[in-house]
């Protein structure tokens, strides 16, 4: 028994029972039936997800959640329960501050990393930290303006998702991988616009499918083959059955991936039906010269001077992001960028393929003999020939978006995943309609940023981690509502602080050009920089 599931028996609390009550009537919905309890599933749904990681708290000595585990060892913790909002710090010996790292050891006995995040309008969260507007959510991280989700992580504007990594838009979803508006799934991977599907990967717009591949506009598919109605809920209800006996024995299913790895691979077919069509891609002329402008406006605006040359300081960009690779086509030998989140990097190397490639395939596919009898455990040995895995989703209106992958009405970006509604940026880990953004992770609606983590709604800002409504802000910590500040931690309503002190905007320029010169001199020389937020206290000078 795991030690969440050894938590939930002996301390279940309202919040779990809710969730629990959630959880049976989402596998009803989704299996036809209750497969019991929701802890009995515990870590076979958490195991999708990104981890949740815990501390004690320094104050308390009680456990806390954390949504990252980069915070550095021997720093100062906290719940976000325990920071006192209204507690005022006291002043800092402005006089004996001459740099940066003065100042940083001014401010050093306020640094301490808060988790237990949970922001805005949200109630009844446990066990979950960076959770914004939502409710009843458990085991999770990065959450927000959802509701009944346990075990998952990066959920937007979703309702009962149960273990599920990137679900967006999306409700009674179990064990999925990012999702976009989607109902009634289950390992359900990079699809949109769908309903009542199992054991899919990158469909759109389809409905009633089974063991699918890259198929559009689809109704009542097993392994790609169209079946009558009627046909198709007979083999649906055989292979619900089945599955719920496992759930109910072993408690757990095998995933999606493990079928495919099991499958027989003989690529020579495939590579023959895509040989020879031109790619739309092809023609498409891309230039990283505005995103490289943009990065030059972005520094201008944060530090008063522009740093030419975004990939020489990619190093640097990408040293706290989850990182991808570089990946070809095994049937084209395109190149395509695979992101690193919601478990894609471990989709086989040799069933990697563009998008295209696998819409060419799936036109020359031909129906599939016996699929009537396909069950659990033979489901193999009929994905073969069409489980090759496109990787690099996109819908709507892009422009130079270059070396992204699940990208969605954006422009002018590079090496960003996933990303929906961002321009002029690079170097960024899940950002969402936000523009002049550089390396930073899980940003939403927010402009000229770099370095910047698991907030909302900045603008200006640079090192700020797990705060919203913030402007003008250097080297943050769980802040709301600050503006023109530097060095704080779990304060809000805030303007021209320093340390959580309010200084005044005379004293407050003054540090601020101490702070930007040595930011902008050794980005200069080393295109590096050793202080951010993340390891800020462990800093000793």
């Amino acid at each position: 028994m795991g030690y969440l599931q050894y938590w939930v028996q002996m301390m279940p609390s309202e919040t779990y029972n809710l969730l629990n009550r959630a959880w049976k009537s989402t596998s009803r919905i989704v299996f036809g039936q209750e497969i019991g309890e929701l802890t009995d599933y515990s870590e076979w749904l958490a195991d999708m997800a990104d981890p949740v990681f815990t501390a004690k708290s320094s104050i308390s000595g009680k456990e806390v959640t954390f949504a990252s585990d980069q915070y550095p060892k021997g720093s100062k913790r906290m719940g976000f329960e325990e920071v006192d909002f209204s507690k005022r710090a006291e002043p800092l010996g402005m006089n004996e501050i001459k740099d940066i790292d003065s100042l940083v050891d001014a401010v050093s006995e306020r640094i301490c990393y808060t988790g237990n995040m949970v922001l805005g309008n949200s109630k009844f969260v446990e066990k979950s930290s960076n959770v914004s507007d939502s409710y009843y959510v458990y085991g999770s991280s990065e959450i927000g303006d959802s509701k009944y989700i346990a075990f998952s992580s990066m959920a937007r504007l979703c309702e009962y998702s149960f273990g599920c990594a990137a679900p967006g838009e999306s409700t009674h979803t179990i064990r999925c991988n990012d999702t976009y508006r989607s109902r009634r799934c289950f390992e359900f991977w990079m699809s949109a616009n769908c309903t009542d599907c199992y054991y899919v990967f990158n469909l759109n717009n389809c409905s009633d499918c089974f063991f699918s591949f890259n198929l559009r506009s689809a109704r009542h598919a097993i392994g790609n083959v169209k079946l009558e109605r009627l046909k198709y809920l007979e083999i649906k209800k055989r292979l619900l059955e089945q599955m719920v006996g496992e759930l109910k024995d072993k408690k757990k299913l095998p995933s999606l991936l493990d079928i495919v790895k099991k499958s027989d691979y003989e690529p020579e077919e495939a590579k023959a039906a895509v040989a020879g069509h031109l790619s739309a891609s092809d023609g498409e002329k891309t230039s990283l010269t505005p995103i490289d402008e943009a990065f030059s406006r972005a520094s201008r605006v944060l530090f008063g001077t522009e740093l030419p040359g975004l990939e020489t300081y990619s190093k640097w960009l990408t040293k706290r992001i989850q990182q991808g690779e570089p990946r070809k086509s095994v049937l084209s030998g395109r190149g395509l960028f695979v992101g690193n989140y919601a478990n894609y990097l471990a989709v086989p190397k040799e069933r990697t393929v563009t998008e295209e490639d696998a819409l060419k395939l799936v036109e020359r596919s031909k129906s599939q003999e016996g699929i009537e009898r396909i069950l659990l455990e033979n489901a193999h040995e009929f994905v073969g020939k069409i489980a090759y895995i496109a990787l690099d989703f996109h819908d709507g209106t892009n422009r130079n978006v270059i070396d992204c992958m699940s990208y969605a009405y954006s422009s002018d970006a590079y090496r960003c995943a996933p990303c929906v509604q961002i321009k002029y940026s690079a170097y960024n880990f899940w950002p969402r309609s936000s523009e002049h953004i550089f390396g930073n992770g899980v940003l939403f609606d927010s402009s000229f940023c770099i370095h910047c983590y698991q907030s909302i709604k900045l603008s200006r800002c640079f090192e700020v981690d797990s705060s919203r409504d913030c402007s003008d802000c250097y080297f943050c910590h769980n802040c709301e509502n600050v503006r023109d500040s530097m060095f704080c931690f779990n304060v809000k309503n805030l303007k021209y602080a320093v340390g959580n002190v309010e200084v005044g905007k005379e004293e407050f320029a003054r540090l601020k050009k101490l702070v930007l010169e040595k930011i902008v001199a050794e980005l200069a020389a080393k295109k590096d920089l050793k202080l951010d937020i993340y390891n800020i206290g462990s800093h000793r000078g």
